[in-house]
């Protein structure tokens, strides 16, 4: 196999995969936090490869990794295939669960196909944007979904570039995927509002394409309309989330009728994710229904297909939630309950699930006034996410890039966070439950039971856990509170010395404390612990970090300056200092521009210090316009982003649309970018003229609108002659792209540059090597 079709194979299985984990990830990301009526999303049945032939493949692929590395040490031009198989190897770890392992191969992958492209400008873009995609996914499954963002969101660009130019390996398909999976990764940090607009963009590209060839497209479509509906539901937005889960329920039906095998799953997926919309929508009855004929569905596949288990009990989770949701909590509990032993009779395999679906079962319970059976479910969901916990703490033992040659190293990790989340989620669960039956002694032991058994495997652990405890004791009868006042505030100054610099889990100690009744004796414990004075944020009262934390976090800069407007007291106040001190532990980059913002604010005053952000936010806004209609749109309804200079590296088609809307006003300027003739003839004025700033504004178009590659270098080129700066670049990359377009072009550009050439013939040595370049005859 060459490195082309090593390259291929990248490609083939990146924008697979892609559109599947965009989709699927839009819906775990749209179900957090649904525990009571859903679950944390659906599972759907895979192929059932036993383990140890898993485990095998991925040995193999890490000796074909050591084999290619030391191959392309010496001989570079191999890269290419260590770059695939690297790649490979990151699809099995991944596929095994070992999202650590899998991370590093997917960095050196991603690595190599962008050195490739500096080396090679016009080639391996699409392995590059495919591998940043990929290596985004991995960081986020590793545990760190806000490091995953800037991947995703170039993989996005590469991907739009590639289709916008019209250059080879683009992939509208490969660009939808990239969407989604963009929106995943936003809404996993909670950009849920600018998520939307991405997985919108990418339902809009498979519609088309599924008109064109309906066989291939439409299950993406409909993958990607039930995550559309995950992605509205996030912003609140439950009249769109129904109308995206009721095409995608009506196309999984339409498919689903021609291959029952392939899409009933399908369906029955989109069937729970309508039923969890309508509920939120306020039309539970119709949820209902929804969510019936989803476990029929389930019910029917798991019959003889013990591995469809699972399936079925998330599809009772949901019916589960939609009985609950129609008045009937006594309903909710026979299918939360067979959901329940359904994952128990899996075994280990589905500990997690079972785990989930136990708080799930003891929420119904509750509510049903069976305070003990509550206790029952919840204390078996503690166990399993203990065992869990302490089973992340342990490391991996999977292959790792040190063992296949690589630079990476083995490390043994404490728990994932969430992991971690998850038991302290439980633990809460028990706490309240036992709390409820008079048994707060109870619950303190069972923290102090989790934490012992952190101690020693995952320090970081056992600090969460000794907060959330200390914190519970506050909501305790006598003497708890007092108890855990002292116990808070000690903890506190120790960890101030031992941990060095604040961070989440200081937060939430210091929450607690603000949060307690009776301030007085909070700040009396403080000074009696620790001899020192009440520090600000201790001091610091609720309201003005809400305020503060509100004005932070507004959706945009208009927004954030109305919101000063109507606040500017308490922000103004000293107060607010401490409050951005304080938010800046979790969001330190975010707290200290406003904290900038804010002296400028009372320095100068609102509209001075908004002003430019604002005008940036809009630049911004314009340049990420889907389309020129939306573009002209937006500038008609800002005026004044005519007159700014865009940043370095904007589009070159945009500095254009800026420049001739300026002189020539907007239907001269956007007439150039609808109207390919409009624009030749554009050109070909700018050449008569010898006008370079003109030429090079085509050029842009001509590139960035239509695709048209040879003519955007060329004119680039002329024009960077025509302003004195010859030396500036490279005739012969003319030569490396002039077979890829048509004759036509390339006969137009070489009669464009001959009669250049006797206008201006002081410069006749280079407009000869451009002709040359071009094939023409100098």
């Amino acid at each position: 196999m060459g490195a082309g079709d090593e390259a291929r194979g990248v490609r083939d299985e990146g924008a697979a995969a892609g559109a599947a984990e965009g989709a699927g990830g839009a819906r775990r990301g749209g179900d957090a936090g649904a525990r009571t009526e859903a679950g944390a999303g659906t599972r759907t049945e895979t192929a059932a490869v036993p383990a140890p032939a898993r485990e095998a493949d991925v040995l193999e692929r890490a000796e074909e990794v050591r084999r290619l590395r030391a191959e392309a040490e010496r001989d570079p031009a191999r890269r290419p295939d260590l770059a695939a198989a690297l790649h490979r190897w990151s699809e099995r770890l991944a596929a095994l669960g070992d999202h650590r392992a899998a991370l590093r191969p997917a960095e050196d992958s991603a690595e190599i196909y962008v050195g490739l492209g500096v080396e090679c400008p016009g080639m391996f873009q699409q392995e590059s944007a495919l591998t940043m995609g990929v290596l985004g996914e991995r960081i986020a499954a590793a545990g760190d979904p806000a490091g995953a963002v800037p991947f995703a969101k170039q993989s996005v660009r590469l991907q739009r570039e590639l289709v916008t130019e019209g250059q080879p390996g683009a992939s509208v398909p490969a660009l939808a995927a990239s969407l989604l999976s963009y929106a995943a990764r936003l809404a996993e940090t909670g950009e849920s509002v600018a998520a939307v607009p991405h997985a919108e963009e990418a339902v809009g590209l498979l519609r088309g394409l599924a008109e064109e060839d309906p066989d291939a497209f439409l299950p993406r479509l409909a993958a990607a309309l039930d995550a559309l509906g995950h992605q509205r539901a996030a912003v609140s937005d439950a009249s769109g989330a129904v109308e995206a889960a009721r095409e995608a329920r009506d196309r999984y039906r339409a498919l689903g009728a021609e291959r029952p095998d392939a899409f009933r799953p399908e369906l029955a997926a989109a069937l729970e994710g309508l039923a969890r919309h309508l509920g939120r929508a306020g039309d539970p009855a119709e949820g209902l229904r929804a969510a019936e004929e989803a476990v029929a569905l389930r019910r029917a596949a798991a019959a003889g297909r013990p591995e469809a288990s699972a399936a079925l009990a998330a599809a009772l989770r949901t019916l589960a939630g939609s009985l609950a949701a129609t008045g009937d909590p006594q309903g909710a509990l026979p299918p939360a309950r067979e959901a329940v032993d359904l994952l128990r009779a899996e075994g280990d395999a589905v500990s997690a699930e079972l785990a989930d679906c136990l708080q799930v079962f003891g929420t119904y319970v509750e509510l049903n006034g069976d305070a003990e059976g509550a206790v029952g479910a919840f204390r078996e969901a503690v166990a399993l996410r203990r065992s869990l916990a302490l089973e992340g703490a342990g490391g991996s033992g999977a292959p790792t890039p040190e063992r296949a040659g690589g630079s990476g190293t083995t490390t043994q990790e404490g728990a994932g966070g969430s992991d971690a989340s998850a038991l302290l989620s439980a633990l809460g669960d028990l706490a309240r439950s036992l709390a409820r039956t008079g048994e707060h002694t109870a619950a303190v032991a069972e923290f102090d039971a989790a934490g012992a058994a952190f101690d020693a495997a995952d320090p970081a652990t056992a600090r969460r856990l000794t907060v959330e405890r200390n914190a519970f004791l506050l909501r305790c009868p006598e003497p708890g509170p007092a108890t855990g006042l002292t116990e808070l505030v000690r903890w506190l100054d120790e960890d101030s010395e031992a941990a060095g610099s604040p961070d989440a889990v200081t937060v939430r100690a210091r929450q607690a404390l603000r949060a307690y009744g009776d301030i007085t004796a909070v700040h009396r414990v403080w000074e009696d612990q620790t001899f020192l004075s009440v520090p600000g944020w201790l001091a610091l009262p609720p309201q003005t970090l809400d305020t503060v934390s509100a004005w932070m976090f507004a959706p945009n800069w208009p927004s954030s300056r109305d919101f000063w407007s109507r606040h500017a007291e308490v922000l103004g106040a000293e107060e607010a200092v401490a409050a951005l001190e304080e938010l800046a532990i979790l969001d330190p980059g975010d707290a200290q521009r406003h904290a900038r913002l804010r002296d400028t604010v009372l320095v100068h005053g609102v509209t001075a210090a908004y002003d430019a952000l604002i005008l940036q936010e809009q630049v911004t806004h314009w340049l990420e316009c889907t389309d020129w209609k939306e573009s002209r749109a937006c500038l008609e309804e800002n005026p004044r982003l005519l007159n700014v200079r865009l940043p370095e590296g904007s589009p070159l088609a945009h500095v254009a649309l800026l420049d001739i809307g300026r002189a020539d006003g907007l239907d001269a300027a956007y007439r150039l970018v609808e109207d390919r003739a409009a624009l030749q003839d554009y050109v070909d004025r700018a050449l008569e003229a010898g006008d370079g700033v003109a030429l090079m504004h085509g050029g842009g178009i001509e590139g960035q609108v239509f695709g048209d590659r040879l003519s955007s270098l060329t004119h680039a080129q002329l024009a960077l002659v025509l302003a004195g700066a010859s030396d500036g670049f490279d005739p012969g990359d003319l030569a490396g792209i002039r077979h890829a377009a048509p004759e036509a072009t390339r006969a137009r550009l070489v009669r464009e540059t001959a009669a250049l050439s006797l206008r201006r013939p002081e410069r006749g040595e280079t407009w000869r090597r451009i002709i040359e370049a071009l094939g023409g005859d100098a």
